[in-house]
C-alpha cells in the first residue's frame, strides 16, 4: 500500500436494476472463486514496502509495492461489483460502503490512536503535526495533505510522522467513493443500449486509465510529490485491475477454445516472468521520476501475474501462482493490511528510541510489526468484518461513522494537547 518517498457515506439504499447476465463459460463470472495466489501476491507487495521503508540496499524502488496493492484492489473489488450485478441485477451502494467501512476502518483507527499515543510519549515535539496528519487520515484526505502541504520529494523516512503511510488508504477510499456510482452509470448505459454489462463497465474503466495515466505522466516531472500521492494520478492502477477482472471470462473462453493449449502452455512461464519483473523493478524505480511512465512496468507486470494465475490456465498449479498460494505466503498476504498499518509506527518508535540501520529497522518490521499485525487481524479485522453484529448496511455505516469520530476526536485532542 503506501508511503511517502523523497521527493516528499450515504445512508440510503441506492441501486439500479438491470437484466441479469448469466455467468460466462465454465469458470463462472469473472473468477468468482477464491484466489489464493492473489492473496499471496499481497505478501509480495508488503515485502517490497517493508524493505523500502527499512532502507534495505537495492530496495529504493520498493515503494512500488503500493502499485501492486492498487492493482489487486481494483481487480477484487470490481470483480465483486460486477458479479453482484450478474447475480442480482443491481448494485447496492449502501451495502458496498458498509462493507468497506467494516473492512478498513476498525484496524486503521486502532493503529492511528496507538500512533498518536506513541508520538506523545516518544516525540512530543511532533504531536501537533502528527495530530493534523491523523485528522487528515481520519477524513480520508491524507494524500492531499501530504501532497499539497509538503512540496519536498517523497522519502522513506518514518521519523517525520507515524501516519504518513495512510495516504494510500485515502487514495483507495476516494477511488471507491466514485467508482461504484460510475459503474452504475455504465450499467444504465448498457441497459439502454441492450449491450453487455462488462463491456460498458470496461469502457468506463478504460476511460479512467487513459485520463489518469495522462495526468500521471504530465504531472510527474512538474510536481513529483503530488503526482505520487494524488488520486487522479493513481486511479489508473486501480482501473487496470478493474479491466483485468472484467476480462477474466474472455480469458477463460480463450483457454477453452482452439488455441487454449498454447495459452495454457505459456501461462506458467508468463506468470514467473511477470513476478520477476515486479521484484526487479524495485532495483531501478527508486532512481527515476515516479510514477509517470515508469509505473507502467510494475503495474502491467502485476496484472500479468494475476492473469497467468487464472484458474484453468495452469499457472495456478505450475506457475508463480503455486508459490503465491503456499500457505505461509497466503497468511502474510492475509495479514498484509494490518502489517502495512503497523510497520511505519513501529519504525517511527524505533527511530525515536535511537535505533538506526536497515537490519535493525527490518527486524522491527518483522518481529514487532508482524506479531502486532497478527493480533490485529485476529482481534480487530476479522471480528468486525465477519461478525453478524455489524452486518448489514445500516450497522456497517454506523460503525464507520463511529470509527471516524473516534479517529477525529483523538487527532484533535493530540493537536490541543501538544
Amino acid at each position: 500500500m503506501h508511503q511517502l518517498s523523497p521527493a516528499a457515506r450515504p445512508r440510503h439504499r441506492a441501486h439500479l436494476r438491470v437484466v441479469p447476465v448469466p455467468p460466462p463459460g465454465p469458470g463462472g463470472a469473472a473468477g468468482s472463486g477464491f484466489r489464493g495466489d492473489v492473496e499471496g501476491l499481497r505478501a509480495v507487495a508488503l515485502g517490497l514496502v517493508l524493505c523500502f521503508h527499512a532502507g534495505v540496499p537495492g530496495a529504493g524502488g520498493g515503494r512500488l509495492g503500493v502499485d501492486v496493492f492498487f492493482v489487486i484492489s481494483g481487480f477484487l473489488i470490481t470483480g465483486l461489483l460486477v458479479r453482484e450485478v450478474e447475480r442480482t441485477g443491481s448494485v447496492r451502494l449502501a451495502a458496498f460502503y458498509a462493507r468497506r467501512a467494516r473492512r478498513i476502518l476498525p484496524a486503521a483507527v486502532v493503529v492511528l490512536v496507538v500512533a498518536l499515543a506513541t508520538t506523545g510519549a516518544l516525540a512530543p515535539q511532533l504531536l501537533a503535526s502528527t495530530g493534523r496528519d491523523g485528522l487528515a487520515a481520519a477524513l480520508q484526505v491524507a494524500n492531499w495533505r501530504s501532497g499539497l502541504a509538503d512540496p519536498v520529494q517523497l522519502s522513506g523516512e518514518a521519523e517525520a510522522s507515524p501516519l504518513l503511510h495512510y495516504w494510500s488508504l485515502a487514495v483507495e477510499e476516494q477511488f471507491y467513493l466514485l467508482w461504484p456510482p460510475l459503474v452504475l452509470l455504465a450499467l444504465a448505459a448498457a441497459r439502454r443500449r441492450g449491450s453487455s454489462v462488462r463491456r460498458a463497465v470496461a469502457v468506463a474503466a478504460g476511460a479512467v486509465v487513459a485520463v489518469s495515466l495522462a495526468c500521471s505522466v504530465l504531472l510527474t516531472p512538474v510536481w513529483p510529490a503530488l503526482a505520487y500521492l494524488a488520486t487522479p494520478t493513481r486511479a489508473w492502477q486501480l482501473a487496470t485491475g478493474a479491466l483485468l477482472a472484467l476480462a477474466t471470462p474472455r480469458l477463460l473462453r480463450l483457454a477453452a477454445g482452439g488455441r487454449g493449449g498454447a495459452l495454457r502452455r505459456w501461462a506458467p512461464a508468463a506468470g514467473w516472468g511477470a513476478l520477476l519483473v515486479v521484484l526487479t523493478s524495485a532495483a531501478w524505480t527508486g532512481g527515476v521520476a515516479y510514477p509517470g511512465w515508469a509505473a507502467l512496468v510494475p503495474t502491467l507486470a502485476t496484472a500479468a501475474v494475476v492473469a497467468a494465475g487464472t484458474p484453468g490456465l495452469g499457472g495456478e498449479r505450475r506457475g508463480a501462482g503455486r508459490l503465491l498460494a503456499w500457505r505461509p505466503v497466503r497468511w502474510a498476504g492475509r495479514a498484509s493490511y494490518s502489517w502495512y498499518l503497523w510497520h511505519v509506527p513501529v519504525v517511527f518508535a524505533g527511530q525515536a528510541l535511537g535505533l538506526s540501520g536497515w537490519p535493525a529497522l527490518l527486524a522491527l518490521e518483522l518481529l514487532v510489526a508482524g506479531p502486532l499485525a497478527a493480533l490485529t487481524l485476529a482481534v480487530v479485522e476479522q471480528p468486525f468484518r465477519t461478525s453478524a453484529r455489524f452486518a448489514g448496511p445500516v450497522r456497517g455505516l454506523v460503525l464507520g461513522a463511529a470509527a471516524t469520530a473516534v479517529a477525529v476526536g483523538a487527532s484533535v485532542a493530540a493537536v490541543l494537547l501538544a
